[in-house]
C-alpha cells in the first residue's frame, strides 16, 4: 500500500490512514523507509502483535467490538462516506471491507483476484481473500488471470499489470543506492555467500509434522550453502515453543537474523543467492528481481515467476536437491514494468472519487 499511499500524497489527495495493529513490529520502519506523512488512527489499541493464537484471537475480539461501536465509527471515519481500500489476505482485509460496506462506504480491494483455489492452503489467507471479495466495490488486480477469477463477483475489475509491490521494490532498490544510504546489515555477522530463507505459513510453522520436516530440509540445504533465516515474530515464537530455536542457532552455516525493515530486506534479498520462502509477496518480489526462489509450499495463489526464477517444491526432497545444485539456471533479467501499477490504481481512484462527488 505504501506505493498508493505516496502517489495520493504526491497528488494532494488527503486520506485517512486506519491502522488495525495486527502487525506492530516495523511499522514505523515501514512509514520512515517510505517516507509517508499522513499520521495513522489506530483502530484499537495493543501492546503486542497478533503473533500467536492466544493474540490474534484477543486481537480478532477487539476488533469485532470496534466494528459494533457507533463512537468508534464516528471516530475512525470522520470525513463520513467514502472509498475504503484494504490490501491483500489478512484478516485486517477482511475486516476493512466489512467495516467499509456496513459503514455504507465503497470497497476497493487491492492485489485483488489471487486464488489458490483450496480453502486450507493458504489457511486463513484463502478465506480472508473470499471474505473480502464479497465486500467489495472495485477489484485492483494484478494480472488478468486475477481478474478473471473474480468473474463471480459483481463490481467493477482492472487490471493495472503487476502488484504495488513493484513499485515499492523499485523505489528500495533505487534508496539502497543511494550515497547517503546507511546499511543496518553490518551488525548481522551475515556470511559473503548465503541463501535467504523466510518462513511464517500457518500451515508450515503450527502443523507439527510439517514444521519438523522444513526443518530437517534447512538443515540438509545448509550443508551445501550457508542460510540467513529472517525471523517473523510468530516464526520466532514457535522455534522457542517447540525447542527448536537453539537447534537453529547452535548450526554453523545458519545464521537468525530479526524481522527486517523493508529496505534492509530488499538488500539483503538482492545480495543472496537465492531465496527460501513460503510467502506470496516474497514470490513477486523475487520474479521482478529475477532472483533463483525455492518455494517451501505444494500450491500457490500467485502466477508470478512460476517456471522461470521460481519452483514450487511441494516439499518434495528430489526438487529441492535439484534447485539447492543448480539454482543458476533460474537467474532471470529483473524486470521493468511500465506504466506504474501505483499510478493506475491512483488514477482510478481520482476517477471514482470524483464520479462520486
Amino acid at each position: 500500500m505504501a506505493p498508493i499511499m505516496q502517489q495520493l500524497e504526491i497528488r494532494g489527495i488527503k486520506y485517512e490512514f486506519l491502522y488495525t495493529q495486527q502487525h506492530k513490529v516495523t511499522i514505523d520502519d515501514l512509514l520512515q523507509n517510505f517516507s509517508i506523512k499522513t499520521p495513522y488512527r489506530q483502530v484499537i489499541k495493543r501492546k503486542k502483535e497478533a503473533k500467536t493464537i492466544r493474540l490474534f484471537a484477543g486481537w480478532a475480539s477487539q476488533m469485532l467490538l470496534a466494528m459494533f461501536n457507533p463512537f468508534s465509527r464516528r471516530r475512525l471515519l470522520s470525513s463520513g462516506r467514502g472509498l475504503i481500500l484494504t490490501h491483500g489476505d489478512t484478516a485486517t482485509a477482511a475486516w476493512a471491507a466489512i467495516y467499509g460496506q456496513t459503514s455504507l462506504c465503497k470497497v476497493m480491494h487491492i492485489e485483488s483476484g489471487l486464488r489458490s483455489y483450496n480453502i486450507l492452503k493458504p489457511f486463513p489467507e484463502e478465506l480472508m481473500r473470499l471474505i473480502t471479495f464479497t465486500f467489495s466495490n472495485y477489484y485492483v488486480c494484478p494480472n488478468e488471470w486475477a481478474k478473471n477469477n473474480l468473474k463471480w463477483f459483481p463490481g467493477r475489475k482492472l487490471n493495472v499489470g503487476a502488484n504495488q509491490m513493484y513499485d515499492a521494490l523499485m523505489y528500495a532498490l533505487k534508496k539502497i543506492q543511494e550515497p547517503t544510504y546507511k546499511s543496518k546489515l553490518s551488525n548481522l555477522k551475515i556470511p559473503p555467500k548465503y541463501a535467504i530463507v523466510s518462513i511464517h505459513r500457518y500451515e508450515n510453522i503450527f502443523k507439527a509434522d510439517a514444521f519438523e520436516k522444513i526443518l530437517r530440509l534447512l538443515e540438509n540445504i545448509a550443508k551445501s550453502i550457508d542460510l540467513v533465516i529472517v525471523l517473523h515474530p510468530v516464526t520466532e515464537k514457535r522455534l522457542r515453543q517447540t525447542g527448536n530455536y537453539m537447534r537453529l542457532k547452535n548450526n554453523a552455516q545458519i545464521t537468525l537474523v530479526p524481522r527486517l525493515d523493508f529496505l534492509s530486506f530488499v538488500e539483503i534479498n538482492k545480495n543472496s543467492e537465492f531465496v527460501i520462502t513460503d510467502g506470496g509477496s516474497n514470490q513477486e518480489e523475487m520474479s521482478y528481481l529475477g532472483k533463483p526462489t525455492l518455494l517451501f509450499r505444494d500450491t500457490t495463489e500467485r502466477k508470478e515467476g512460476l517456471g522461470e526464477n521460481s519452483i514450487l517444491s511441494n516439499f518434495d526432497e528430489g526438487i529441492i536437491t535439484d534447485f539447492v545444485s543448480s539454482y543458476k539456471k533460474y537467474e532471470r533479467p529483473a524486470k521493468n514494468i511500465t506504466p506504474s501499477p501505483s499510478q493506475l490504481t491512483v488514477d482510478w481512484i481520482e476517477e471514482i472519487t470524483r464520479v462520486n462527488k
